[in-house]
């Protein structure tokens, strides 16, 4: 009671910011469009559904749940996604290492041959990062609290939350945790020491050698926790304590006589201070990835907080490292990463690691979920994104516009729907449409998509030839020059600055919609039950390496590189030898590998059927920026 004679509430102390979100996000109806169904390891392809090893699978068919999963996309989508499909309550435990350095950079190096470059992070990367500090710690705030939301409502009631945080949001972090998951369900708070990083001489202050990690229950007493221990160089002589459940509290053990109970041991518990070194670029374990913690670490906290076959998650997982331990020490797993690089990288790694099979997913309708989240409609982006592009739209068709080329020619320029891969049937109509439309007609059709369908180019080519479609078209063949774009994903940020003409003027020059990567098949060798297929042509027509003259200077070293071998750009290519035609199940792979133990891809896989007959085999390309490009083949045995 104070002095006026008033109740006083308890804990109701709670961190405060002008921005902060004033109802936690909800469960949200957006579905996961699986990419791929990678199987690093054909004799665990038994532990898929039945559906599946029958080949009659369909995506509806996949019991999701009952996979690990590696989500590519914004973590908040994914969550509430995971919510509303029936994991509210079924993780164990969540690990998070969200971004905590301002000034970070993000970009990734890629060592080709005895060449190093710098790949720049996608522009969606960096804006989420920028959004992220756009306003201080207020913004990063608004980033975290309603995740750390969503987690808690993630985790079952013995689970816990280890956030792994450092800099100078430690203590903001500390008190959000306080409020989300409540000062009683405080479990640790866990120093990483670490003293293998270089330390400068000249800085004006202790060296920065530790990071923190907040431990919070979903239900203290309720949890689960497994002590951890490090073995000792000698055995040591300890006294034997146990539990009292009377006064609640551990006690020495003693002997009838009063006197106490030792016993030798070879190995201490862990306390609060964790003593482990970071990641050396020599390390075996090292992927080259920037941001990449250490096993000893995962698998200390993996062991502490969960036990064999129970549910782990880590929303910013980064290079993978948690879904690596997970995935050796017997847990199931869900992984959720922004970036591209960190996706191919942990995928890389799990296949290496002959994991059980995963899947591969991207959020369904992002593009589309984005835009709205920005407050615009498809039909108000397709105008902006032409305009962007520097094209007119026009008056009675939302997804058409007009360029006018620095040599005065006049481009037709379409602009696709963002939830829908366009497809090549469809680009045919419109350069069929464009050698008559608005009487002159157009020379030149540009397409702009977020994406486009298996074989576009291929489909394109075929449709494209003299006399194609039979006599409705040999009076009328095309000519019209196509040019087929892809719609950059930092197109959100651009849109939400596109608020008038002047906007879109200055915004335009920076907006790049590069040529889409373009691949081509050999054509199949088939002797008997085998068939080998393999990749005739890979093209990549602009690289994502920045400006600026060591920029340029890296454009054209990479461009001598590939002039002889394309396959050196090639993250990694897998093989679905039986494409069902709705989902990719990645049964063989070659990978460029990790960290210094990278290779050139081959470019030919060879393999042998059991059952004769037709069989579509379809090809998915990555290379080493996050491209990727898909093609199909039809053979028959």
């Amino acid at each position: 009671m104070n002095n006026n004679g008033l109740h006083r509430k308890k804990d109701s102390a709670r961190i405060v910011w002008d921005s902060k979100p004033r109802r936690a996000p909800n469960p949200k109806d957006i579905e996961f469009q699986t990419a791929e169904v990678v199987i690093p390891n054909l004799e665990t392809a038994g532990q898929l559904p039945m559906s599946f090893r029958d080949k009659l699978l369909g995506e509806e068919e996949l019991d999701k749940q009952k996979m690990n999963r590696l989500i590519w996309g914004d973590n908040l989508l994914a969550m509430q996604a995971l919510l509303n499909q029936g994991y509210e309550g079924k993780i164990n435990l969540i690990y998070i290492d969200p971004p905590f350095d301002s000034k970070a950079d993000y970009s990734h190096k890629i060592k080709l041959g005895e060449t190093e470059f710098t790949k720049e992070p996608s522009v969606i990367e960096r804006l989420a990062y920028k959004d992220t500090w756009a306003g201080g710690t207020d913004s990063y705030l608004d980033m975290l609290y309603p995740r750390l939301q969503l987690m808690k409502r993630l985790l079952s009631d013995s689970g816990s939350i280890y956030v792994h945080i450092g800099g100078h949001v430690n203590a903001y972090v500390r008190l959000l945790l306080d409020e989300v998951f409540g000062t009683d369900n405080l479990i640790n708070e866990i120093t990483w020491f670490y003293k293998n990083k270089l330390q400068s001489k000249l800085s004006q202050f202790f060296p920065k050698d530790t990071e923190s990690v907040f431990v919070f229950a979903k239900k203290y007493g309720n949890h689960q926790f497994h002590h951890q221990y490090i073995k000792l160089d000698e055995p040591r002589k300890q006294n034997k304590i146990k539990w009292d459940p009377v006064h609640k509290k551990t006690v020495t053990v003693k002997d009838e006589a009063g006197n106490v109970v030792y016993y030798q041991s070879d190995q201490k518990l862990i306390g609060q201070m964790w003593e482990i070194p970071r990641v050396n670029s020599m390390a075996k374990e090292d992927t080259g990835y920037d941001t990449q913690k250490p096993h000893e670490l995962l698998e200390r906290i993996i062991k502490a907080g969960s036990s064999e076959g129970d549910l782990v998650a880590d929303f910013f997982c980064g290079s993978g490292t948690t879904l690596a331990l997970a995935e050796k020490l017997n847990r199931r797993w869900i992984g959720c990463e922004l970036g591209k690089v960190g996706i191919q990288v942990a995928r890389a790694r799990l296949v290496e690691q002959k994991s059980k099979p995963f899947l591969v997913e991207n959020i369904g309708n992002y593009q589309r979920e984005m835009i709205y989240l920005g407050g615009a409609r498809i039909y108000e982006m397709q105008k902006i994104i032409l305009k962007l592009y520097g094209a007119e739209p026009m008056a009675n068709r939302k997804d058409l516009g007009v360029r006018k080329t620095e040599d005065g020619m006049l481009e037709l320029v379409y602009c696709g729907y963002p939830d829908r891969a366009v497809a090549a049937h469809k680009v045919e109509d419109l350069a069929t449409e464009a050698q008559t439309l608005d009487g002159a007609g157009y020379k030149r059709l540009v397409i702009l998509a977020w994406d486009y369908e298996y074989n576009y180019d291929e489909l394109l080519q075929t449709r494209l030839r003299p006399g194609y479609g039979g006599r409705a078209r040999k009076s009328s063949d095309i000519k019209t020059e196509i040019i087929s774009r892809q719609i950059p994903l930092d197109i959100y940020e651009y849109l939400k600055q596109a608020k008038s003409e002047e906007d879109i003027e200055r915004l335009s020059d920076k907006v790049k919609f590069l040529e889409k990567p373009y691949l081509k098949l050999q054509k199949p060798e088939v002797k008997g039950s085998s068939v080998t297929i393999g990749i005739e042509k890979y093209v990549l027509y602009d690289f994502p390496l920045g400006s600026g003259k060591k920029a340029d200077e890296d454009r054209e070293a990479l461009l001598h590189l590939v002039k002889d071998n394309f396959a050196i750009l090639i993250d990694y290519w897998a093989v679905d030898w039986d494409y069902d035609g709705l989902t990719f199940k990645s049964q063989w792979q070659d990978l460029r590998g990790l960290g210094r133990k990278t290779k050139v891809v081959t470019t030919k896989k060879e393999h042998a059927y059991e059952k004769s007959g037709k069989h579509t085999i379809a090809v998915r390309v990555v290379d080493i920026f996050g491209n990727d490009a898909t093609a199909t083949m039809e053979v028959k045995l």
